[in-house]
């Protein structure tokens, strides 16, 4: 239940819809003249809230800490295992057009196929289904076999976990799917800034695993203060806002032992 509200609230939340329902209010409070003060006011918000993503980087400043919990440190020379989440798959699209499409997350499964190559003896491990919001949906799992295939993968060390419909059932259906050993070395591959949640659902089901974050979404250090671009402020706060709000609401409902993970 948890995935598929969150799936269909979260477009109605996100600071993208939330300014926009400001700019329409306001509009249309200016059609009287006795709301035409609070419009004023709630124009004069949204614009404020547009001009402070545009040119200063607030959703990046949220990001950051999140893609600096775990720097890539070198990688072991024994691993047992690789496990990549899904995510970056466009189903939709796939089915549409015929061919597998990927969103800006592709470098999870550009690293997957990079990490399988210098682990020619470890276990290769994909996990998600997606939410299928109508009848026929393509799992996610889907698009990413023929991607994988696509890249020239060997498919037959690949193990697919088809179900999983957001990063908590992730880590417990892939447990149940590998049943780990306690002396094994699993490699996590996810996006950067969503590897502390990755982690905190791992860490739950009591398997340790190692962190390897790749799909950045900021510089780190060599951030600038100080752009104008609307557009992509307004994508790296919704990022920005639904992690953070992901990481609060896991620790809440009891799927996490913490609000960050242990490292």
């Amino acid at each position: 239940m948890l995935a598929y509200s969150t799936k269909l609230l979260w477009p109605f939340v996100s600071p993208a819809t939330l300014i926009l329902t400001l700019l329409l209010l306001g509009g249309a409070g200016c059609l009287w003249r006795w709301t035409r003060p609070v419009a004023r006011w709630l124009l004069g918000g949204a614009l404020f809230a547009l001009l402070l993503v545009a040119v200063f980087p607030p959703a990046y400043w949220a990001l950051r800490p999140l893609e600096a919990f775990f720097p890539n440190t070198a990688l072991p020379e024994r691993v047992d295992g690789i496990i990549v989440l899904g995510g970056a798959e466009q189903p939709r699209l796939t089915q549409a057009r015929g061919q597998p499409h990927l969103s800006g997350g592709a470098e999870r499964l550009l690293a997957f196929a990079e990490l399988a190559r210098r682990y020619p003896q470890a276990r290769l491990v994909y996990t998600g289904g997606g939410v299928p919001l109508a009848p026929g949906d393509m799992p996610e799992a889907v698009v990413a076999e023929a991607a994988m295939v696509q890249m020239g993968m060997d498919m037959a060390r690949v193990e697919f976990e088809r179900a999983a419909r957001n990063t908590v059932e992730n880590a417990r259906l892939s447990r149940a799917l590998v049943r780990p050993k306690p002396d094994e070395v699993w490699l996590l591959v996810t996006s950067a800034w969503h590897m502390p949640r990755s982690v905190s659902c791992f860490q739950a089901e009591d398997w340790p695993v190692l962190p390897y974050a790749v799909d950045y979404a900021t510089m780190g250090e060599a951030e600038p203060w100080l752009s104008f671009s609307p557009l992509s402020g307004l994508v790296s706060l919704n990022l920005a806002t639904h992690e953070w709000l992901g990481l609060v609401l896991y620790r809440l409902v009891g799927h996490t032992r913490s609000l960050l993970p242990e490292r």
